[in-house]
């Protein structure tokens, strides 16, 4: 140890925190848990996973902790009780958490899910680290007319709406690259920037969970996206269950 407290050059350095075990069976947990609430086309909140399960897994106080001020996770505090047809919260924020905290992942956390969990096909890099998966990405199911991200519900249509469903329609296609030109056809009577911006702006509109933002290019030629950070507070703590996105 040097004079002034610190390790000597080459000890104690590392090229990042180490994850836990703890913390990869939450991330885990947490991931399984909105997949099973878009599989079940509910609120992710409806499945948000009890402080104490995690626990259970393993994950300590100072992993949630971290988990918390990284923004891997949110949390809030259960007031539903037995018998309510949906799950209800209050508010919480900050770094203490009481037995009836509930804990999400949000989608930079999902994200840090992805990067860190075991994959069979990890192929070692040239200094010995496995390459993390790619980029988090959204995802456009067309039999169910779902566009989720992370495992989180996004939006969902209920009625045709053509222009938006073939701009999602055209990014899944291509993998979701950052842009793709105008996908959009037809209606030669409406001015194409006009059509474009109209279905971009409806697409931002009234997302279940504010979780990626479209937005067109200066020339109005082209459609571009991005993912968010977290969620509102107020989408948060608003009651869960909500029925239908708007189209």
């Amino acid at each position: 140890m040097n004079h002034n407290g610190t390790p000597p050059d080459g000890l104690g350095k590392s090229d990042g925190l180490p994850i836990s075990a703890g913390i990869r069976a939450a991330l885990a947990l947490l991931q399984h848990a909105l997949d099973c609430a878009n599989d079940a086309r509910a609120s992710a909140w409806d499945f948000a996973l009890e402080i104490g399960q995690l626990y259970a897994a393993g994950l300590t106080i100072t992993d949630l902790r971290w988990m918390v001020a990284k923004e891997f996770v949110e949390h809030a505090d259960e007031t539903s009780i037995h018998g309510n047809e949906h799950r209800s919260f209050m508010p919480s924020r900050g770094l203490n958490f009481l037995p009836t905290t509930c804990v999400l992942l949000t989608i930079k956390g999902a994200a840090f899910a992805q990067e860190n969990a075991a994959s069979p096909d990890e192929k070692p890099a040239a200094n010995g680290k496995s390459h993390p998966k790619a980029s988090l990405k959204p995802r456009w199911d067309p039999a169910r007319r779902e566009l989720s991200v992370g495992g989180r519900l996004v939006k969902r249509f209920h009625v045709p709406a053509r222009n938006q469903e073939l701009i999602l329609s055209a990014l899944q296609e291509e993998d979701w690259p950052e842009s793709i030109d105008d996908p959009l056809t037809g209606e030669i009577d409406i001015d194409p920037k006009t059509r474009l911006n109209d279905a971009v702006y409806r697409l931002n509109h009234k997302q279940l969970a504010c979780l990626i933002r479209f937005h067109v290019n200066g020339h109005g030629s082209s459609v571009h996206w991005s993912l968010r950070g977290r969620q509102s507070r107020q989408q948060r703590t608003r009651a869960v269950g909500e029925s239908h996105a708007a189209v």
